[in-house]
């Protein structure tokens, strides 16, 4: 693209070789067998480079005492190349140097092994033509399998997951197939399309073939072009001429191209590469780099440069080995002694390193080190580097501000077109257009209006994306109704009329046989729907169904001792506790425990253990009756409904008619899983219609119930909250996913995106209110069971405590206050115990009437002059009981 001095000449050059042989009298010298394509233009740069890189090595070195001496030869095709390495070969020559295509390489690299001669290849890049399986084989330049790091690095920056090889259909473009697809292929990326265009193909074979992939239905229009420079200017414009270099499409192309870009001076291939980007090796911008350049007054192409460093350290190496050659370079040289330095001179040659004008020159197992690789992006009439890779730092594109910069990013390129715009996978997604419109509603007039719970989801995941475009397709017929059931919408990904599917599908293991599905973004599985009945039938003993029957029996024995504890707290110092006959007494008894039920009791409270046994009675009575009430009147108010049925067995045996979505999987789960008949299936296509068959019942065209999938029962519930209810258990599915083709990548990236939607609630809440929080919730099926003593144990034991701590307070009171002086009343401890309790008894069950000095209920005088006199108690340790009682 520049001007100034061109390569191809060197007449000059070629006249100091002849001055150089002429003058060169009494040294050593190695001859050097030159291997050239005339047609080629690398074989053209190749004679350039090595001429003046042994004219500037000797200038700049005039000590050397071993010179190279080049014998030139032209070779075309592979005759002429064996003929005229078979005439170097009996010229006596050292090593041969070839710039060759790699099939002619190839046979180079066998004829040097069977004569055991080192051959240096500058061209052969095939990644099948390896120095370790060839041990005379020096290969001075890197493999293109060094180059396929940096092009998988650029797929996956831009996210691309497939994308169409079009190569030179020979050795050197098929070679790099194998290694591209492998670094493809762990990053996710499909070679989906190879195509293989003849190195003499004419114009029209190349536009015939670039038509045959224009019209493939490809998802993404993103072409990688590896082929030589003639042919690939030639794509490139035909190219150009089928649309194919326009908005939507992208190119990158290999250094095979890229290398050789400058000049390009035909401006019909300049305006066909607006767009391109390309890697190719990096060359440091050194002082000997600039100074080389000066000559020509332009930037140099790499293989240049790359041939000019190769003969400086072929140089360095003979010069090294200059005893050796010294004493076995003459006339009568045997055969193995020549033998012998070859053999030390392919040796020199590997372990050379100088520091060249692109760099540090070092061979690595018989071949070049791989370098550094430059990304650019053809603009106009320039190169734009926009980044650079490099295998150390991991395979990751770097930013072109720094070599040691190891942000995966490249500056913004331009793209065919022109656009900045990324080229993106299209894709034709594939919707269903049946069941419940809150999961999926496909509009079949504008596909892209489409809603739903499901498509929402798919629109936040393919945003996580960046490669993607899309647009939907609704699984209709001619007349906009759905198409077919599931099944046949995911067939649709086998015949490749959509790229995926997007819905409420489910995962399950058989159609996991023809497609691919993401991980699920919603969890489900299949149960049974049933419509309730209410339980009309009200027990006429249902007053007892709130306390359990131990309830009702430990309440009882509760009233009754609690009531006996006071009344024996009280009996002996309150005239309501302690007048009248044991039945009278009894009764009271009874009558004082349960009036305290509705706290009627009128008994004033004396003793203060029994105020402090009622204060905790009466709270646990409150407790009871508040339990008992709103219990029973639960069961009383509240409707109370039942499943009609509960077993899928009874339903199967008894040949009633059950229900399913139409076109779900859950039709072939009914047969195979639960053995029913196909005749007694029945299916349904909405929610509304599954009301319909169940209200109807089996013996009146409806079904006995329906199976279907837990969301979609969850939504038939918020929708019609009364009436029917989910039973049974809950056979588990995969739940729903997006789906596939088999093997493709994007089931990967859709996974992790799914993970990053559906982990972030501030994302998925709005989605689920949108769809389905509108609706009523299902109302949850009443508690109104029986009340247990568990749920009441804890008061039962604080007013047990409370009982029989009252008691056993007032027995030992009464021992102390009652029991005989030791002094007066010698008797055995026994005697004084069965005396006691004699003495309790009388006192408490053997008198009619309470041992108070003053009743609280007194006589009515029949005139003003009388007076009542009160009942006093013959009993001369009255003071002290009162004190007792107290």
């Amino acid at each position: 693209m520049g001007t100034g001095k061109k390569w191809g000449g060197g007449s000059c050059i070629a006249a100091w070789f002849v001055l150089a042989e002429l003058c060169w009298v009494g040294g050593e010298g190695v001859k050097l067998g030159v291997l050239l394509d005339p047609n080629s233009t690398v074989g053209k740069l190749c004679n350039t480079s090595i001429q003046l890189a042994l004219s500037d090595l000797y200038t700049a070195n005039p000590q050397y005492k071993t010179r190279i001496i080049p014998l030139f030869k032209n070779a075309g095709d592979i005759i002429g190349v064996a003929s005229a390495a078979c005439e170097l070969l009996r010229e006596g020559v050292d090593v041969i140097i070839e710039a060759q295509t790699s099939e002619k390489a190839i046979y180079l690299a066998e004829f040097g092994g069977k004569y055991e001669i080192p051959i240096i290849s500058l061209t052969a890049t095939s990644p099948s033509l390896s120095p370790k399986h060839n041990p005379y084989l020096i290969r001075a330049v890197q493999s293109d399998s060094a180059q396929v790091g940096a092009i998988s690095a650029i797929v996956h920056l831009y996210g691309w997951r497939e994308i169409v090889l079009i190569y030179e259909d020979t050795e050197y473009g098929r070679g790099i197939i194998p290694d591209l697809a492998d670094a493809l292929q762990e990053n996710g990326t499909r070679l989906i399309e190879r195509t293989g265009i003849p190195w003499r193909g004419s114009g029209r074979e190349i536009g015939e073939e670039l038509r045959r992939v224009k019209n493939l239905r490809l998802r993404m229009r993103v072409f990688l072009l590896h082929m030589s420079a003639s042919l690939g200017r030639r794509v490139l414009i035909e190219a150009k001429e089928e649309g194919m270099m326009s908005d939507g499409y992208a190119w990158i192309v290999t250094d095979g191209l890229s290398s050789l870009l400058h000049p390009i001076t035909d401006p019909q291939a300049l305006d066909a590469m607006q767009g391109i980007v390309g890697v190719r090796p990096y060359i440091p911008n050194t002082q000997k780099l600039h100074q080389f350049q000066a000559t020509f007054n332009q930037q140099l192409p790499f293989p240049l440069v790359q041939a000019y460093d190769t003969m400086w350290a072929l140089g360095t190496a003979v010069e090294k080995l200059n005893a050796t050659i010294s004493a076995t370079a003459t006339a009568t040289a045997t055969a193995t002694d020549r033998r012998a330095m070859r053999v030390s001179l392919r040796d020199a040659i590997r372990n050379t390193k100088i520091e060249g004008i692109s760099g540090v020159f070092i061979l690595v197992d018989g071949e070049l080190n791989p370098p550094t690789f430059e990304v650019f992006n053809l603009v106009g009439e320039k190169e734009r580097i926009i980044g650079y890779w490099s295998q150390k730092g991991g395979r990751g594109v770097r930013p072109e501000v720094a070599i040691s910069n190891s942000k995966n990013q490249l500056k913004q390129p331009i793209w065919p077109g022109p656009t900045a715009k990324q080229p993106k996978m299209k894709l034709r997604i594939g919707i269903p257009s049946k069941g419940f419109p809150e999961f999926v509603n496909a509009d079949t007039k504008e596909p892209q209006n489409s809603s739903g719970f499901c498509i929402d989801v798919f629109r936040l995941a393919s945003g996580k994306c960046n490669c993607i475009d899309y647009e939907f397709v609704p699984f209709v017929n001619q007349i906009g109704k759905s198409n077919g059931s599931y099944d046949e919408l995911l067939r649709q990904i086998e015949a490749q009329k959509v790229d995926a599917i997007v819905g409420d599908i489910t995962i399950v293991a058989s159609r996991s046989e023809f497609v691919d599905f993401t991980l699920p973004y919603s969890a489900s599985g299949v149960s049974m729907l049933v419509s309730a009945t209410s339980d009309k039938k009200e027990h006429m003993w249902i007053f007892m169904k709130p306390f359990t029957w131990d309830l009702w029996l430990l309440s009882f024995f509760s009233f009754m001792f609690t009531g006996f504890v006071v009344w024996l707290l009280e009996c002996r110092v309150n005239t309501d506790f302690g007048r009248g006959p044991a039945q009278q007494q009894i009764g009271l008894i009874f009558w004082f425990s349960f009036s305290t039920l509705v706290f009627a009791h009128r008994e004033r409270i004396l003793n203060n253990l029994s105020r402090f046994l009622m204060i905790i009675w009466v709270f646990v009575v409150l407790i009871l009756t508040q339990s008992y009430t709103a219990n029973l009147s639960s069961m009383l108010t509240v409707q109370r409904l039942h499943p009609s049925f509960v077993d899928v067995k009874e339903i199967r045996e008894k040949g009633y008619f059950v229900g399913f979505q139409n076109g779900s999987f859950v039709r072939d789960f009914l047969i195979t899983r639960f053995g029913f008949d196909e005749t007694k299936l029945i299916p349904c296509g909405s929610s509304d219609e599954f009301k319909l068959a169940l209200n109807r019942g089996t013996f009146n065209g409806g079904v006995a119930a329906i199976f279907d999938e837990i969301p979609y029962i969850k939504v038939f519930l918020r929708k019609y909250s009364s009436g029917y209810q989910m039973v049974g258990p809950i056979y588990s599915t995969g739940g729903f996913g997006f789906a596939f083709p088999k093997g493709s990548p994007l089931v990967a990236d859709f996974s992790r995106a799914i993970l990053n939607v559906t982990e972030d609630q501030d994302k998925m809440r709005p989605i689920e209110q949108k769809y389905f929080s509108n609706q009523e919730p299902p109302k949850p099926e009443p508690n109104d069971s029986a009340l247990d003593v568990y749920r009441f144990g804890g008061l039962f034991i604080i007013t047990a405590v409370a009982t029989w701590s009252s008691l056993l307070i007032y027995l030992a009171q009464f021992l102390i206050t009652r029991w005989p002086d030791s002094a007066s009343v010698q008797s055995p401890l026994t005697s004084k115990f069965v005396e006691m309790g004699k003495l309790f008894c009388q006192e408490h069950f053997h008198s009619s009437s309470p041992r108070t000095r003053q009743s609280r209920v007194h006589s009515v005088p029949e005139t003003a002059e009388e007076t009542t006199t009160p009942q006093t108690v013959p009993d001369h340790n009255v003071d002290s009981m009162n004190t007792v009682a107290n």
